[in-house]
């Protein structure tokens, strides 16, 4: 197709539970899609049917012989400019890196999370932040003695081999990384500084896109919302989600409190429903076109995360729909609410500091500023900025540039 809109191949593995990842995986498809490039798609699934897919599955997950021929040859017969991938664990692996290699076709991947210092991808343990693993000695061994990946020693172990090898390769070295954050990037250049993992030149910061496949709903004033806050995200442990349902608990008592709504699915669905905590009510997974409605007629978004987040998605959602978010004080999160002009911050992990800044919702109202907030929004994130540094670290990466500071 030509460099000004180079053929990219987009690779992504798929995970058990849907999440943020495969989210981004498709808008950035979209994306590229609306803007002319032609997009090749290789897509795995962690859930593949099959005994033995299943039984070979940690040997795999260190190198792919499947994923690196197949990725070959799409190269090849479809005449692949570059290769973007999102996420290759496990099914996929790293093998799809030195595929591009043996092709001459430059690689990037977005990093989704910390995986590449951490298994676990999260820098958490007991609830708590952790850098063990790039600060001490053993380094990944640690999330292996304390089974960090899905509390399992064994999977622990395939995610830690998986790293370990192909720091031993030097894999990363040869690839070329997105950050979406500044604060990842920072990270990740003081644990590399450790561990010498990648090559510091080839790392970039790009944030993930609004999706702009459909008008935003009208703003609408604060005052006069549902009394409502919304939470978005897997219902899991590291999303801060009991400390969201003890702090409704400690409101109960508050015929002011707004509803709670916890909008998508996880390991702690069922757990939720045992409470029968007054006013939070789940309303499993909604599609963006549901999403953003109800977004922009709820009082606040909530982002309780216990961990850094690698990109704070819906809180970047919210303040587009003229919403202000509740969120912890920590890492991506905390860093995308000023406090009093788009949000308010609480200690992560406190359900007393949550219910207090609940109540102190309408003191926000009154200072917020719906246009304000959805304008920086689309300022910062909105798709059309998004699509040129994109298509700007191609160009770069197909000219053989390195150094993304110069």
């Amino acid at each position: 197709m030509g460099r000004d809109k180079p053929t990219i191949l987009l690779v992504h593995c798929h995970y058990r539970l849907p999440g943020g990842e495969d989210v981004v995986f498709a808008a950035e498809r979209a994306m590229l899609e609306r803007r002319g490039h032609r997009v090749v798609v290789y897509e795995r699934s962690n859930e593949e049917p099959g005994l033995a897919a299943r039984a070979l599955m940690p040997l795999r997950a260190v190198f792919s012989l499947k994923a690196w021929r197949e990725v070959r040859a799409l190269i090849r017969s479809e005449g692949v400019d570059l290769v973007h991938v999102h996420n290759t664990l496990f099914a996929v692996s790293p093998s799809v890196f030195w595929a591009a290699r043996s092709e001459k076709v430059p690689v990037v991947q977005t990093l989704h999370n910390f995986r590449l210092f951490c298994p676990a991808g999260v820098l958490l343990r007991d609830g708590r932040v952790c850098e063990d693993c790039p600060r001490q000695p053993g380094g990944l061994l640690c999330a292996v003695r304390h089974a960090c990946y899905r509390q399992s020693r064994l999977q622990s172990a395939v995610c830690a081999g998986i790293y370990a090898f192909h720091r031993l390769l030097r894999t990363y070295r040869r690839v070329d990384l997105i950050a979406l954050t500044d604060f990842d990037r920072e990270k990740l250049l003081d644990f590399n500084a450790r561990r010498r993992v990648f090559d510091p030149r080839r790392l970039w910061v790009k944030p993930n896109a609004l999706s702009a496949d459909r008008p935003l709903p009208p703003l609408q004033p604060l005052q006069g919302r549902k009394n409502q806050v919304v939470f978005v995200g897997r219902l899991e442990e590291l999303k801060g989600l009991r400390t969201a349902v003890e702090a409704w608990r400690l409101l109960e008592g508050d015929p002011a409190a707004p509803e709670l709504l916890l909008v998508g699915s996880g390991p702690l669905e069922d757990w939720v429903r045992r409470q029968g905590v007054a006013r939070v009510r789940l309303l499993g997974r909604l599609p963006r076109e549901r999403l953003y409605p109800l977004l922009a007629e709820s009082r606040a978004a909530l982002a309780p995360s216990l961990c850094y987040e690698s990109f704070a998605l819906v809180p970047a959602e919210a303040h587009a729909m003229g919403t202000p978010v509740l969120a912890s004080d920590l890492g991506n999160v905390g860093a995308m609410v000023r406090p009093g002009v788009d949000g308010l911050r609480f200690t992560p992990g406190d359900p007393a500091a949550l219910a207090a800044a609940v109540r102190a919702l309408p003191g926000l109202e009154a200072a917020a500023d719906p246009a304000a907030m959805r304008a920086e929004a689309l300022d910062r994130f909105g798709e059309e900025k998004n699509y040129a540094q994109l298509l700007a670290i191609y160009r770069r990466m197909l000219a053989g540039d390195e150094g993304a500071d110069s």
